[in-house]
């Protein structure tokens, strides 16, 4: 119930009002009454009422007087004049004070039942206001960081002009209007060892890089003006936002925010490959103008971050040195494009000459350093992965990027990085017509089933076999499953267990004989898969 306090120096009334106002109906309970203005104040301090009901003229301190003490205690009370006819004035003076009524002496019980009503549903109203208020001030808190993370995805993805962007959406989402801006993109290397389907092990990996950047982010002293955020892009990739709304938005203000940056990024990848263990890059992109300039500076830190993911784990590596890179492709430029070109409409051949033109220049050019050589490297592998899995979608490479980028750091001079890379060329394009000279009769998997054939009374290595034919093991073993519908060790399981049951038949040997004469070592394990592929013992053979 609500509260509230009579304050009269006639104690009849106060009486009168305590006896005949309906005041458990209302809601409402006496907690206080007084006789005059100082009384009613000292009880207002301890008791703290809801609404005040008073008279204006008292000894002490007068009515006025106490609205006007309470008014600067508590602007919202509601407080109810009840005066006699002769002081109407007064009451106008009162409501200059923000006294919500006023009533006439002597009142009907109706008449002050009425007003006390009018303002419990104010009351009531109020709080729901208030409670809404408060509601939507947590939801906007709670959703803010989301809000404010969607606006960043917004401006690396899409180009605004400097004027679309006001300074009250951005003040609705908590940013000061930045002077400066720059992006850096970070990328976790996804080990071949967390590949689906250990799925729920890289997102516990991802959740972890997320909070390592966060917190070290949280924990910058940075200088006045400048916020650095984080967004976390897509499945391996973060990129963290620097904003400068300094006033100065000169060369040492630049300079400042890039080594803020460059910092910033290179202990964030130290940390997450010493703690977690994995293989983190960035690639940093040049401070910018606004808001409207950041996707600029978040596109050279892609580009940069190309260079960083073969220059090793936990570098940094900066825009404008992969910008100098880049006069490497002024050079190939006609070359990648022919071999782009040949890749693109599904002309191997002629990616075959594009490529024997590639790397005849390449042996004959003297100019160019072993990173500009990489960098050519790098785009033609792009372009090997893009074609293979635009051709064969169903099969994954015979390399993913992530080995091929491991390798490349293996080759330590332009010789040996040129002619690795023309093995790997050819290599991929022997798979390649291979591929498209037919699935099924894929000679490859032939070579698999004669070599079983011959040597299934062996110890069999699938990644001898695998050696021998020139090949890597996981991609003969996705072939070979895809040709023939069953994995590599279910056919030479069968294959010895067809054997094995010729021999059992013919009455000749014993089992554990007949065990060593398919390739079993153990004859318990031989009897357990015997049983497991054909429902019977290898005891029972005997009978048949």
């Amino acid at each position: 119930m609500r509260t509230v306090m009579l304050v009269d120096d006639e104690r009849h009334i106060v009486d009168a009002l305590t006896r005949h106002i309906a005041w458990d109906r209302l809601g409402l309970c006496i907690s206080a009454s007084a006789g005059d203005g100082i009384e009613a104040l000292r009880l207002y301090r301890e008791r703290k009422p809801d609404l005040v009901i008073t008279d204006i003229n008292m000894p002490g301190m007068s009515g006025l007087q106490l609205v006007e003490e309470l008014r600067a205690e508590s602007p919202e009370l509601p407080i109810v004049i009840l005066s006699g006819f002769d002081e109407f004035e007064h009451a106008r003076q009162a409501m200059r004070w923000g006294v919500h009524h006023f009533l006439l002496k002597p009142a009907s019980v109706p008449e002050i039942e009425g007003v006390l009503t009018e303002l419990l549903e104010e009351l009531e109203l109020q709080r729901e206001k208030q409670q809404l208020e408060e509601h939507y001030k947590q939801e906007h808190d709670r959703l803010l960081p989301y809000l404010r993370e969607k606006l960043f995805i917004e401006l690396l993805t899409t180009r605004y002009a400097e004027t679309e962007l006001s300074e009250e959406r951005l003040a609705y989402l908590a940013i000061d209007l930045p002077q400066l801006t720059a992006a850096i993109s970070l990328r976790m290397t996804r080990s071949a060892l967390l590949a689906k389907p250990g799925e729920r092990d890289w997102q516990l990996l991802k959740f972890g890089a997320d909070n390592i950047i966060r917190e070290m982010l949280a924990g910058q002293t940075l200088p006045e003006g400048v916020r650095s955020y984080a967004v976390n892009y897509s499945d391996s990739l973060f990129v963290l936002l620097l904003l400068d709304s300094g006033q100065q938005a000169d060369t040492s203000a630049a300079d400042r925010l890039y080594a803020i940056g460059e910092q910033a990024a290179l202990a964030i990848t130290e940390k997450m490959t010493a703690l977690l263990k994995i293989e983190a890059v960035a690639g940093l992109g040049s401070v910018r103008g606004g808001l409207h300039e950041l996707i600029d500076s978040y596109l050279e830190s892609r580009s940069a971050l190309e260079a960083a993911e073969f220059e090793g784990a936990s570098r940094v590596y900066p825009y404008r040195e992969w910008a100098e890179l880049e006069t490497a492709f002024d050079r190939y430029g006609p070359l990648l494009k022919q071999w782009n070109g040949a890749l693109a409409g599904k002309e191997p051949d002629k990616a075959a000459e594009s490529w024997q033109s590639i790397y005849s220049y390449l042996l004959q050019e003297a100019n160019g350093s072993l990173t500009d050589v990489q960098t050519i490297c790098v785009s033609l592998f792009s372009s090997l992965i893009m074609y293979w899995n635009d051709e064969f979608p169903e099969l994954p490479p015979p390399w993913p990027m992530s080995r091929f980028l491991q390798d490349i750091q293996r080759q330590l001079t332009r010789n040996e990085l040129t002619g690795w890379m023309d093995g790997l060329v050819r290599e991929w394009q022997q798979l390649i017509v291979q591929e498209l000279s037919g699935r099924r009769s894929n000679k490859l998997v032939d070579c698999v089933k004669q070599y079983v054939e011959a040597h299934y009374s062996r110890e069999i290595s699938f990644a001898a076999i695998a050696k021998e034919l020139y090949v890597h093991p996981k991609y003969l073993s996705q072939l070979f499953k895809r040709v023939t519908g069953e994995n590599f060790v279910h056919h030479l399981n069968r294959f010895r267990i067809q054997k094995a049951i010729h021999y059992l038949q013919s009455g000749q040997h014993m089992v554990y004989e007949v065990s060593e004469m398919v390739g079993f070592n153990n004859p318990t394990y031989f009897s357990q898969v015997f049983k497991m592929m054909t429902g019977k013992s290898p005891s029972d053979y005997f009978k048949i």
